[in-house]
């Protein structure tokens, strides 16, 4: 997507970069355009490749409850990547999921979309914990846990729709934690 988005819904987020905003429709052709990247697909549990734009469309028209939003360039509106949360196993928990299109990456978009997200969940949302995981072989994805204060829960096998089962990580950060976090972040 070029350009402002002509309104932004009451539920967008913004953050120093960034506009994350409810996807919609509109954004399945650069979800396909960016999603179809193998080294992505590869690194996601839900993501095919190849990847269409009939997958991006039933991907947004398929949502539910789940709150994805569409990464935006806060300059531009360019369309950087996707971040959301879904339910977890656990009651008062939701998984922290995200990816970001390949001409955007080292540029820390990915922890400012991401602690935006753990913002929202234990401020907006009340939710007790966030969890987060990523594949063993992600060095890039475990620095964005990592920067955002996550706290390693262990290893285990994992299903990804493009690689099959892989190793993963999981990560967890509780409301005391991301509190502290929020309280040293003002003090300095």
């Amino acid at each position: 997507m070029s350009g402002h988005p002509p309104s932004l819904p009451s539920s967008s987020l913004r953050t120093r970069r960034l506009v994350l905003r409810p996807v919609c429709l509109g954004d399945a052709a650069d979800i396909a355009r960016h999603a179809d990247d193998r080294q992505i697909a590869e690194m996601t549990s839900r993501i095919p490749h190849p990847y269409s734009l009939g997958d991006a469309e039933a991907f947004v028209a398929g949502l539910g409850d789940e709150r994805v939003f569409a990464v935006l360039d806060r300059a531009t509106g360019t369309f950087i990547g996707v971040v959301g949360l879904e339910a977890a196993a656990s009651p008062g928990t939701v998984e922290l999921g995200y990816w970001i299109g390949r001409p955007f990456w080292n540029r820390g978009y990915a922890t400012e979309a991401a602690q935006a997200m753990l913002d929202h969940a234990f401020d907006t949302l009340d939710q007790d914990e966030v969890e987060v995981r990523c594949r063993v072989v992600n060095g890039a994805s475990r620095r964005v846990i990592e920067k955002c204060g996550f706290a390693y829960r262990g290893t285990g096998l994992a299903l990804s729709l493009a690689a099959g089962r892989v190793a993963s990580e999981r990560y967890v950060m509780d409301r005391r934690c991301w509190l502290a976090l929020k309280s040293w972040s003002a003090a300095s």
